[in-house]
C-alpha cells in the first residue's frame, strides 16, 4: 500500500472500531431493552434475562464482532482482488487498533477517584462488561481480552477471505507470484 492509502486505512479502521463500540453500546443498553419490551408478558424470565446488564455487555459484543467480521471479510476480498496486501502492514493496523482501544483503559484509575470520565468508560468499554462483572476478570484484563477477541476475530476472517478469493482467482496468485521472483531476480 502507498503510505497515504495506508494512513487513511488506519485511520479509518480505527474510526468505525470507535464507532462501531458507540453503536454496540447503543444497541445494548437501548434498543434491546426497547425490543424486549414488546415481547409478551409471559416471557418475563426471558425479558429480566435480555436485560441483564452482562447479557446487554454480551449482545454489544456479539454486535461488533459481527460487524468487524463483515467489514475485514470484505478488506480481505479487496485487498486480493487489487493485489493490494502485505501482512505487516495489516498487522501494524491490527496493533494499532489495539493500542487505540486499550491505552485509555489504564488511565480509569485516575479519573474514578473524582467522578469524571465515567460515562466516558461505561459507554468505550461497553463491549467487555460481561467479561469484567460476568467473568470476574480484572478490569484492564478483560478490556485487551476482549478486544482481543475481537481483533483476532477480524485477522482470521481477513485472512480466510484473502486465501479464498486467491484461490478463486488463481491469475491474482500467478501475478504475485510472478512478482515476488522477478523481485528476487533484480537484486540478483
Amino acid at each position: 500500500m502507498e503510505a497515504i492509502k495506508f494512513l487513511k486505512y488506519i485511520l479509518s479502521r480505527i474510526g468505525i472500531m470507535i464507532v462501531l463500540t458507540l453503536f454496540s453500546a447503543f444497541a445494548g443498553i437501548v434498543l434491546i431493552p426497547a425490543l424486549v419490551t414488546v415481547f409478551p408478558s409471559s416471557t418475563s424470565a426471558f425479558k429480566s434475562f435480555i436485560t441483564n446488564s452482562n447479557v446487554d455487555s454480551f449482545i454489544g459484543f456479539a454486535v461488533m464482532l459481527i460487524f468487524f467480521l463483515r467489514l475485514f471479510y470484505d478488506d480481505g476480498k479487496r485487498h486480493a482482488a487489487y493485489e493490494n496486501w502485505s501482512w505487516v502492514n495489516i498487522t501494524i493496523v491490527y496493533l494499532l487498533m489495539l493500542l487505540v482501544y486499550f491505552i485509555p483503559a489504564i488511565f480509569r484509575d485516575s479519573f474514578s477517584q473524582e467522578g469524571k470520565g465515567d460515562i466516558f468508560y461505561k459507554v468505550l468499554y461497553y463491549p467487555c462488561i460481561w467479561l469484567n462483572e460476568g467473568v470476574g476478570m480484572n478490569y484492564l484484563v478483560s478490556v485487551i481480552i476482549g478486544i482481543g477477541i475481537l481483533l483476532a476475530a477480524s485477522y482470521c476472517i481477513y485472512l480466510i477471505a484473502y486465501k479464498v478469493y486467491v484461490h478463486k482467482h488463481p491469475v491474482i496468485l500467478k501475478s504475485m507470484k510472478s512478482f515476488s521472483t522477478g523481485k528476487t531476480d533484480n537484486n540478483v
